[in-house]
């Protein structure tokens, strides 16, 4: 991928089928640099993803495996990381550093087979197109056509929920040993062989791939798939002004610890991380966002979920 500028990243978002417009905000700008509300509470989990109790704490490299759902969760150390992107649209600026605690999060996108336990219990509902959902072939595949909610729904059903934008950026990109941030999770250079993006070409796939089809894609702490195959939804709302043409953003007065977005109340946009099959909207950069609503599905929108330390 040879044109990372932003004109070319403005051209690849136009492309989108029903993109949500910048200036449809519910509220005005003030009201968005003023909320850095917690997260929404969720209901209690009808299952427990806690990982055991270890004699010590964990570490760099641990893992865990939930008993809710057979998911291998990653842990990811607390400590400072810099988010954002000089290469990117202004939405992704200023960059900053920022401190996050430790947490865990899925070393995959939540799969078709996963999914349906939670909508066989009654806590989830269907995708809201089940083409790839009731086809055995597609059981290790990221679940897709699920909507924000829903993907909130299978999180807290699990005992878990979604990441942050924070926690996401860091788990694809932050080299603690080395304290440098990756451009992609892989590495500072685009490689369609270590990441399902649009085309099969180069990685094999017309669609989705299954869970860790891509190993040499894994991200500084073990994390797969988190460049390509399907947007993943996290936590945070979408509340900023034109990326395109600058302003103050969120990024630019966001906490300096543990940030999860602006007041949720006020936006009915979710942001959504990775890249997919389908799209290469900011050329498969990790720091790039994309946005949609609430209930909006598609067959590129999948999730993974976190858990606090």
């Amino acid at each position: 991928m040879s044109n990372n500028n932003a004109k070319g990243e403005r051209e690849s978002k136009s492309r989108l089928e029903t993109p949500p417009t910048v200036f449809a905000v519910v509220v005005a700008v003030a009201v968005a640099l003023s909320g850095c509300a917690s997260m929404e509470a969720t209901p209690p989990p009808t299952l427990s993803s806690r990982p055991p109790v270890a004699a010590s704490p964990p570490g760099l490299g641990s893992t865990f495996v939930s008993p809710a759902d057979g998911m291998t969760m990653i842990f990811v150390p607390a400590g400072e990381f810099v988010m954002g992107s000089e290469i990117g649209l202004t939405d992704e600026q200023p960059v900053h550093t920022v401190f996050l605690d430790a947490f865990w999060i899925d070393q995959t996108e939540v799969t078709n087979a996963m999914y349906k336990l939670c909508v066989q219990s009654g806590a989830c509902s269907q995708p809201s197109t089940t083409t790839y959902y009731g086809d055995a072939t597609y059981s290790d595949h990221p679940v897709v056509f699920v909507s924000w909610n829903q993907a909130v729904a299978y999180c807290a059903w699990v005992g878990r929920r979604l990441p942050t934008e924070a926690e996401w950026e860091k788990a694809a990109t932050w080299e603690s040993a080395a304290n440098k941030k990756r451009v992609y999770p892989w590495g500072n250079d685009f490689d369609c062989q270590r990441g399902n993006f649009e085309g099969s070409d180069c990685d094999g796939y017309d669609q989705t791939s299954p869970a860790r089809s891509f190993p040499s894609g894994a991200s500084p702490y073990g994390v797969l798939d988190m460049g390509g195959n399907a947007w993943e939804w996290v936590h945070d709302a979408f509340l900023e002004t034109d990326p395109f043409t600058g302003g103050k953003t969120y990024y630019a007065v966001s906490p300096a610890a543990n940030p999860s977005g602006p007041d949720p109340k006020t936006s009915i946009y979710r942001v959504l991380r990775g890249g997919a099959w389908e799209h290469n909207f900011g050329f498969g950069r990790s720091a790039y966002r994309l946005w949609f609503g609430l209930d909006d599905t598609y067959n590129f929108t999948g999730f993974r979920c976190a858990l606090t330390e």
